[in-house]
């Protein structure tokens, strides 16, 4: 029978034996997966370096090849020792393919009269026209308002050049990413979406908050009346992270996440209109929480051509990020898929952007899943592209790892990738620039000339009187100018995560575990030689 020693060292001997192959394997099974654009000539910088709190960027691409990066940041603020808070100025820097301009203040919340101090402006979101126009919108004062205003891009960074604010709403609810604004080319029509209903209101059962569309057909000059196209009459729930997606066809997907007193998304949803606005369907349930599992939180919409959409999630038992497929334009969708079954994190939402050559990329602030076979990676931006389908390649990690909430990515003149992020710890606006590889660099194209008389075509809907100023555009105060701050020029690498270890640091344990157990077997086989040889000769002394 065999010694208890050798069986417990040849099962331990196996194990270690199987083990690395398994890791093996997974190093394999993931090289094998379609690998993704590779991004080049990485460089990443501190764009607001302030010690005032620096949050919510968000990123524009324009035809003529620059890079429009805002944000909000707190302006004679409380110094930052960790955490961040709402901004009362909107900030903006431009890149011109090879540096970045100086940051400059350019737009404020209005002041009413009975205000006691300088009201909040935080959460820009924009679109870039047909025309070479900016149109932002931003939350600010409280209760929430909603604020637009609009310059020509290639004046964005002059605060003068911007119209003075006017007020699109001042009932907005005031949760995170509640606002977002479209273009559609083929109208010339601008879209806005915001979540509507303050929680007093709520409350008071005054007014169920709910999700509201406005349109202008003629640049931003004049907007329409408010129309609800989702509402929750519990005080209960809310919305947040509310997202609009226009399609070519003059289709607009609006998606959001309902949440309760838990602060944690509960459902998500999606809203659609064929008809640019005109009429909406019935909201459509994606996904709801199930007992026992963490959220639902942070819907993304994609346009995959044709019929085809892909909407994310985030949520289930972990943070982990579902897609869901549909065929018929948003009126049916896949059950959801846990494509990306090794990464895991809430950080914000998916970012989508097109290449010069059409092809999707995906953009994703996630972190490795804890106990995941053959893979390595921390909290940094994640990239993957579409390989058509329900196919994506595997994930790089592009500049390394980095601390990062709610990325913002597009892609400039075909070729080049602009990523901002904030680090909520520091409070900080980082942006990243890189090369996409092998992918055709798009030449500057010139704006389209707006005709004398506003050519549009008309939704048949109400529209409110011209909006007026809700007072003149203050002055802005003066700030101590921030320095741009270039990181380690290590992340100027082309970096990818590091997979499984090689295939010899996985089978050199096995191998000296075998010697080893070879070894003392052999030692114990010669030691019950000696053993018996010396028995023998004690009988013969006998």
């Amino acid at each position: 029978m065999m010694p208890r020693l050798t069986r417990t060292l040849l099962r331990l001997t196996l194990y270690l034996f199987w083990l690395p192959l398994l890791l093996v394997w997974a190093h394999t099974a993931a090289a094998t997966r379609t690998q993704p654009t590779a991004v080049t000539d990485i460089h990443i910088i501190n764009l607001s370096n302030t010690p005032v709190s620096s949050v919510d960027p968000f990123l524009l691409a324009d035809r003529t090849g620059v890079a429009h990066l805002f944000w909000s940041e707190d302006v004679d603020g409380r110094v930052v020792t960790g955490g961040t808070t709402a901004g009362n100025t909107i900030m903006y820097a431009r890149w011109d393919g090879v540096s970045w301009s100086q940051p400059n203040d350019i737009l404020l919340s209005p002041v009413s009269e009975t205000a006691l101090y300088t009201p909040s402006a935080w959460q820009p979101e924009g679109i870039m026209d047909d025309y070479g126009t900016i149109h932002l919108i931003w939350l600010g004062d409280y209760p929430d308002k909603l604020y637009y205003s609009y310059a020509p891009a290639d004046q964005a960074l002059n605060a003068q050049a911007w119209a003075s604010p006017i007020m699109l709403a001042e009932d907005a609810t005031g949760t995170q990413y509640v606002i977002d604004i479209e273009y559609l080319p083929a109208t010339d029509t601008l879209h806005v979406v915001y979540g509507r209903g303050h929680w007093e209101e709520q409350y008071a059962g005054n007014d169920p908050r709910a999700i509201t569309h406005i349109y202008s057909s003629d640049g931003g000059q004049s907007w329409s009346e408010p129309v609800d196209i989702a509402f929750t009459p519990d005080p209960q729930r809310g919305y947040s992270n509310v997202r609009l997606l226009a399609v070519p066809e003059e289709w607009l997907f609006v998606s959001w996440t309902e949440w309760d007193q838990s602060g944690n998304g509960q459902a998500v949803w999606v809203v659609r209109s064929l008809d640019n606005g005109r009429t909406w369907d019935a909201p459509v349930k994606l996904a709801q929480r199930a007992e026992g599992e963490y959220e639902r939180d942070w819907t993304k919409l994609a346009w995959l051509g044709g019929d085809h959409l892909l909407a994310t999630w985030e949520g289930g038992y972990r943070a982990y990020r579902h897609f869901m497929y549909s065929e018929d334009a948003g009126q049916t969708w896949s059950e959801p898929l846990d494509t990306f079954y090794w990464l895991i994190g809430e950080n914000g939402f998916v970012e989508f952007t097109r290449d010069g050559a059409d092809t999707l990329h995906l953009f994703i602030a996630q972190r490795i899943r804890e106990g995941t076979v053959g893979r390595l990676g921390d909290l940094g931006i994640w990239h993957s592209t579409w390989q058509g389908g329900r196919a994506w390649s595997d994930t790089q990690l592009v500049g390394g790892p980095n601390g990062m909430v709610n990325p913002r990515a597009i892609i400039v003149s075909g070729n080049y990738l602009v990523v901002a992020w904030y680090d909520n710890v520091v409070g900080e606006i980082l942006a990243l620039t890189g090369v996409l590889k092998d992918v055709p660099h798009l030449p500057p194209m010139p704006w389209r000339e707006r005709e004398t008389a506003v050519a549009t075509a008309a939704l048949d809907l109400p529209l409110s009187a011209d909006p007026q100023p809700a007072d003149p555009q203050p002055a802005l105060p003066e700030t101590a100018v921030s320095t741009p701050l270039f990181l380690d020029e290590t992340a100027n690498a082309d970096v990818t995560v590091a997979l499984a270890s090689p295939v010899w640091l996985g089978v050199l344990p096995s191998a000296l575990f075998l010697a080893l157990f070879l070894f003392i077997r052999q030692y114990q086989q010669a030691h019950r030689v000696t053993t018996c040889r010396a028995t023998a000769k004690q009988s013969e002394d006998y």
